[in-house]
């Protein structure tokens, strides 16, 4: 009977780790989506209510006013990719998705691990052309 009940205790313990650790990334998730983006594995993520091409436009602007050089710029209908650089050879990637006809999900990547601050920063520009 002890064996039953040390058993029993010892799963219901285990099954209670494994829920309350499955809710610490979403409780996380949840938080970085209040203020309307997230950084997720070294890439800043942003949604904009501008079509691609306004985004496109506004981004090359924002890169520009932060005196960074822009070494390629792709636009589609459906999606954009700039390349830019830092004076130091920091590598920038903005990739622009449509989501709908009229919005778009912006993703900045600075760096080979990215850099949160330097990403926050270039989102700020690109939201003050938009």
């Amino acid at each position: 009977m002890k064996l039953f009940h040390k058993l029993s205790l010892n799963i219901f313990c285990a099954c209670s780790l494994i829920t309350i650790v499955g809710c610490v990334p979403l409780l996380i998730g949840a938080v970085a989506g209040v203020g309307g983006m997230t950084f997720i594995k070294g890439k800043l993520i942003h949604n904009v209510d501008h079509t691609v091409a306004q985004t496109n436009k506004a981004s090359v602007k924002a890169l520009k006013s932060l005196d960074l050089f822009i070494i390629s710029d792709e636009l589609n209908k459906r999606s954009s990719v700039i390349k830019a650089e830092y004076e130091d050879g920091d590598k920038i990637s903005i990739f622009i998705d449509a989501l709908t006809e009229r919005s778009s999900k912006i993703t900045i990547r600075v760096g080979t691990f990215g850099d949160i601050e330097a990403s926050q920063a270039i989102l700020n520009a690109i939201l003050k052309k938009l």
